[in-house]
């Protein structure tokens, strides 16, 4: 297993809408058992910061309109901002998904 999964969530200005969408799913997986300490870091900024960590992401999560094509996965993370909880589920889950499939890639 690899030592820390990184998921960065990035927004148009890197301040509000990415920190409560990173603080949502940081809360989130932390219910579902996952060490966001340990496991998983989760950082929040810009979305003109990606091409910078792309080499580092493991899951990249919007809370904007993002459309580009990456070899990591793109989660829409608007839910978050929207606060509409049964999307931020969803959210979530599909979060929890990729995790699950990278980690299963790793160990075969």
């Amino acid at each position: 297993m690899k030592k820390q999964y990184f998921i960065f969530v990035c927004c148009g200005a890197g301040k509000l809408t990415s920190y409560m969408a990173a603080e949502g799913l940081k809360s989130g997986l932390k219910e579902r058992g996952w060490d966001v300490k340990k496991q998983i870091k989760i950082e929040h900024g810009l979305i003109n910061d990606v091409p910078r960590y792309s080499d580092k992401i493991d899951i990249l999560v919007s809370s904007t309109n993002y459309t580009r094509k990456h070899a990591f996965p793109v989660v829409n993370g608007i839910a978050f901002v929207m606060q509409n909880e049964e999307d931020e589920i969803k959210c979530i889950d599909e979060v929890e998904a990729y995790l699950k499939e990278i980690i299963e890639k790793e160990n075969s």
